[in-house]
């Protein structure tokens, strides 16, 4: 049976060529595709896949006759053994992990360790560091006798009870006891309410009532001088009450109407106690209302001028009846240029100056904008701020009904970390000054202490009488601190990038270079050879088709026959190289198959060529 019967041709009616030449027409077709399909695509396809396996595997034998990488040569090199191919694939192969192993351990190290902390110098000058701002909090927050006058001196309190008001003193001084205490919190809040006596009142009784620091300093020494010291002094809630700042920073509060004035951080040129901050404290212990602890003395918290003094939780205590030395060690921190100009902040795990500003401190620090944060959560949390916070006119004080939940916010932030700090991205600054307090201290006072001239200028600045009462009473009430540098020097260190891009390409290259030999032009050759070598091979085919050659330089290349021949054999080259030596070109076959025309000497030619042509 024929796929495609006779068809006659002779039709002579429309319908007889609908009814029978079309659908013989069609089955003709489809039995040619059917043909097709089956015979003639796969032997096609097996044909062109052919060529394509032969062309890509003359590329590659090209590639790795003429590439720089080290081994790939061996491998492929004409009539080697299959035994030497074996060899020379393992060493490469093995190449390729060493190179791969150390360059995958360069790249985490340079990806998780970017910078490198080192010790510049342990000799940096003491007149480039800023002295400590020494914080001292008297254990006794509030004064009877002062209490007392502030009862009697404001209309506001003339029907508040003492016991009341120091009740309510006792709560805003000490957080932890509003623990558990939300029933008589609430009631005090609504005595007050009844009197109309607001959070910023009670605030002024506080500090109004607290010792100041005339009352706490008997003796000032900076520099061995007495004069100017207690201009250095400021008077600043903190978290343990109304405490002296030495050498603090600028602080403001527009709610509380405190401001002070701002100067230069002191620094010194030397060591030892005499040339730091000497003082003798008093307690007055006969004075005492309100305290803060189990014991009778002072808090003392070294810190860095920019910091917020939370005394209560990192202070040391000082005895009365002690003189202690408190020998401070200085660090500093800085970082390269070229550091926060290519690392970012969460790499380098800083801020440099000016990155990141604050609302209520004029200077950037880590302890700063920790309690900024503290003082945002505060507000979401118990929609008012402590006394010992900075805000702003929008950010009220807190009530004496909302301590207990100041308390428990304050305490889980404590127990948690730095929470906040790390909420509100409170990293600490690249440029940094931290010291560290060494204490050492002895009874106080010794016996030759009243010949001294801290003695004389206390005897004749508060009128005491030399004698056993005043003895007495200095050892009863009052201590000394020294508080100095230890060291003639600091200690700095800086931070620089461990592996610029630079160090890292170079690191690269050599392990590249030592396991496979591989350099910037080995990299340039694969691309070539893999994306770009068929394109250039294409066109220096249609290139040369295109062109015109010379008609001596067709005479010189022409195989001696006749010119009658057909038009393939005139178009096509010798089947071998052809070499005139009155000729300047000769004709080869390239690798994808197609001829070419290359100039004697060329250095285009297969090497197998070049020998036989160079001679000529």
């Amino acid at each position: 049976m024929y796929c495609c019967a006779p068809i006659e041709t002779q039709a002579s009616s429309e319908e007889t060529k609908k009814r029978i030449i079309l659908p013989r027409l069609n089955q003709c077709h489809s039995c040619f595709g059917v043909f097709c399909s089956e015979f003639i695509m796969p032997r096609l396809r097996a044909r062109i896949n052919k060529r394509s396996s032969e062309r890509n595997q003359r590329l590659l034998q090209h590639f790795c006759e003429n590439t720089s990488i080290h081994g790939l040569k061996h491998i492929f090199e004409d009539g080697s053994l299959f035994f030497e191919r074996v060899i020379w694939s393992l060493v490469f192969l093995s190449g390729i992990c060493f190179s791969g192993y150390f360059c995958l351990q360069m790249w985490q190290k340079w990806e998780q360790s970017p910078l490198l902390t080192s010790v510049e110098t342990h000799l940096y000058p003491l007149k480039n560091i800023p002295f400590p701002a020494v914080t001292i909090c008297n254990v006794n927050k509030v004064s009877g006798r002062k209490l007392n006058d502030a009862i009697s001196g404001n209309p506001k309190f003339k029907g508040v009870s003492y016991a009341k008001l120091q009740t309510t003193l006792r709560y805003m001084t000490k957080l932890d006891r509003a623990f558990n205490n939300e029933e008589e919190l609430l009631k005090l809040s609504r005595y007050y309410e009844a009197l109309n006596i607001t959070a910023l009142d009670l605030f002024k009784v506080l500090k109004r009532t607290a010792p100041s620091c005339t009352d706490l300093i008997l003796d000032c020494s900076w520099l061995g001088l007495s004069e100017p010291c207690m201009q250095y002094f400021t008077f600043l809630p903190t978290d343990d009450g109304m405490c002296c700042t030495f050498n603090g920073g600028k602080y403001f509060d527009t709610i509380l109407d405190l401001e002070t004035k701002a100067h230069e951080p002191l620094k010194v040129n030397g060591n030892g106690y005499r040339m730091g901050l000497s003082l003798v404290l008093d307690a007055d212990l006969n004075d005492c209302s309100v305290t803060s602890g189990k014991f009778d003395g002072f808090k003392v918290l070294i810190h860095s001028p920019e910091e917020f003094p939370d005394v209560a939780h990192r202070g040391f205590v000082i005895g009365l009846g002690t003189e202690t030395f408190v020998g401070v060690k200085a660090t500093t921190s800085f970082y390269a240029e070229e550091v926060a100009k290519e690392i970012p902040p969460s790499i380098r795990q800083c801020h440099v100056e000016g990155e990141k500003k604050l609302k209520y401190f004029q200077r950037y620090s880590r302890s700063a904008c920790s309690v900024e944060c503290d003082t945002q959560f505060m507000e979401e949390r118990c929609h008012c701020r402590p006394f010992y916070f900075k805000g702003d006119n929008q950010t009220k004080l807190c009530e004496i009904k909302s301590y207990g939940c100041i308390a428990e916010v304050y305490e889980g932030i404590h127990s948690r970390g730095d929470i906040c700090g790390e909420e509100c991205n409170c990293l600490p600054p690249c440029s940094d000054t931290w010291y560290e307090p060494e204490i050492s201290y002895a009874s106080f006072p010794g016996r030759g202490f009243n010949r001294t001239r801290t003695f004389k200028r206390i005897v004749a600045r508060h009128r005491l009488i030399s004698g056993s009462e005043t003895k007495e009473y200095l050892k009863s009430n009052v201590a000394m601190l020294h508080v100095y540098y230890k060291e003639k020097t600091g200690m700095r260190y800086r931070t620089d990038i461990r592996y610029g891009i630079e160090d890292f390409i170079s690191a690269m290259g050599g392990l590249l270079g030592l396991g496979l030999g591989m350099s910037f032009i080995s990299v340039i050759e694969l691309f070539y050879f893999l994306f770009y070598r068929r394109i250039f091979l294409w066109l220096r085919t249609n290139w040369s088709t295109h062109k015109k050659a010379p008609e001596n330089q067709t005479m010189a290349i022409a195989p001696q026959h006749s010119y009658r021949t057909s038009s393939k054999s005139r178009k096509s080259p010798p089947s071998s190289p052809t070499i005139n030596p009155s000729s300047s070109n000769i004709w080869f076959l390239s690798l994808d198959g197609h001829s070419q025309l290359v100039r004697r000497g060329s250095v285009n030619l297969p090497s197998q060529i070049q020998g036989r042509v160079f001679k000529y």
